[in-house]
Formats: C-alpha cells, sequence, structure tokens
C-alpha cells in the first residue's frame, strides 16, 4: 500500500498524550508524554502502559490526548485537547487502554489490526507518531507528526512458552514516539506499537551522560492491543 497513504488515511486518529496543569505564576505546564492512536468511535485509544505508569499519580487528573480537529486549507493541522480515563493494563506487554471522556464527540479510528503473528524479519513498516514532539515546539517546529519507514529487524518469542513477545526494528524510537502505532506497508493496518529504544549511555568528562541511539527499536506486537480491547468491550 502506498506510505502517504497510509499517513493520509490515519493522522486523525493518531495524538499526543500530553499532561498539561496550572504552575503557581498562573501558566499552563505542557508535559508531552507519549502518542496514542484511536481504535473506536466512541474514543477509547491504545498508549504504551509506561506513558500512563510514569506519570505522578497527582498528575493524572491533567491527563488528556491532543488529536488532530481540522486542517486548513494551508495544510495546517489544528489540534484538540480531550480529557481521558484509564480503562485498562497491561503491564507486562506494555498495552494500555484509555477513553476519552468528552461523549459528545464521535472520533475517527485506525484503519484496523492486521495479524501480527505473521510478521516476518524483513517486513517493511511505517510508524507514525510524535518523536521529540516537546523538543519540536521549543524549537518553533510546532506539533510534527512523523512518518518513519523501517523493516522488522528480528522476531522475539518467550523462551518459557514461546509467546509472541516483541519485535525489533531497524530505527531508534525516540522520546515521544511511545504508543505510535506501526502500519505494515503491505496491509495498511496496525501490525505493532512502538514502545522502547535500544542506545548505549557514554559517560562524559564533565560528569554526564551522552545517551547514542543504536538505531533499534522495540515494539508491542498489535495482539496484545486486539486482546486488550476485546477484553473491555
Amino acid at each position: 500500500m502506498n506510505m502517504s497513504k497510509i499517513v493520509e488515511k490515519n493522522k486523525m486518529s493518531i495524538g499526543l498524550v500530553a499532561v498539561e496543569k496550572p504552575s503557581a505564576n498562573g501558566q499552563v505546564q505542557t508535559s508531552i508524554r507519549g502518542t496514542g492512536f484511536v481504535v473506536s468511535s466512541d474514543g477509547k485509544f491504545i498508549t504504551c502502559a509506561h506513558v500512563y505508569n510514569q506519570i505522578d499519580e497527582k498528575d493524572r487528573q491533567y491527563l488528556g490526548i491532543m488529536l488532530p480537529e481540522k486542517i486548513d486549507e494551508k495544510g495546517v493541522a489544528h489540534y484538540k485537547k480531550y480529557p481521558v480515563k484509564l480503562v485498562d493494563l497491561d503491564v507486562e506487554n506494555d498495552t494500555a487502554l484509555m477513553q476519552i471522556t468528552d461523549g459528545a464527540t464521535k472520533f475517527q479510528a485506525v484503519g484496523g489490526f492486521d495479524d501480527s503473528e505473521k510478521v516476518s524479519e524483513g517486513d517493511e513498516v511505517l510508524i507514525v507518531g510524535y518523536p521529540l514532539a516537546l523538543e519540536l515546539i521549543m524549537m518553533n517546529f510546532g506539533v510534527t507528526m512523523n512518518a518513519s519507514k523501517c523493516i522488522i529487524s528480528a522476531v522475539k518469542r518467550r523462551g518459557v512458552d514461546g509467546s509472541l513477545h516483541f519485535f525489533m526494528v531497524d530505527t531508534h524510537i525516540n522520546n515521544g514516539s511511545s504508543g505510535s502505532p506501526v502500519f505494515s506497508v503491505d496491509s495498511g493496518k496496525v501490525v505493532a506499537m512502538a514502545s522502547g529504544k535500544i542506545s548505549s549511555k557514554i559517560p562524559l568528562p564533565d560528569g554526564k551522560v551522552a545517551d547514542i541511539p543504536a538505531n533499534m527499536g522495540l515494539c508491542v506486537p498489535s495482539k496484545y492491543a486486539q486482546n486488550i480491547i476485546n477484553k473491555n468491550k
């Protein structure tokens, strides 16, 4: 499937998971924690369990998802933030099901899931999300959705029972990418979710640590998103 068509079909369903809370001076502090993608018209969406768990409990009341609301005649996307609540967590498989609590809006869901059990090394995939979202905003790039083509470089199974564990991809998954849908280039459907990165931490002379990307990322197979969705129907 044409990759630009995959992005075009799904871009209104992919948003930024963010905490926006008031500060002492009356300003709003924004902290972007990851990416999420809508899976039902009533506003259920999937993100990583670690995205939710790394938010302080006292700050979870300010958690929301920013979704594209419209794209103007100049091609600029305009975003709206919606309040959310947790529905269920699968910590072992780093998957969270969330619910947008604005019951008045109908949402566009991603275009379905593919069978992640059939994924093989060398399959082409497309990751669509918001890597380094806050950093890009601070650099005056604004909110920037990013699409990255890569391949499945390894399919990892659990040694205990042979069950599907995770995929490795040949690209670095940056901060903000966690929770991004990973689409099969062939079918245009979701086969995985971006979850983590592999990097080397190198000590520097000033005592700081450099995080050197290894151009390898970890993705959760889509079967775990499907499982948590089906469990909560």
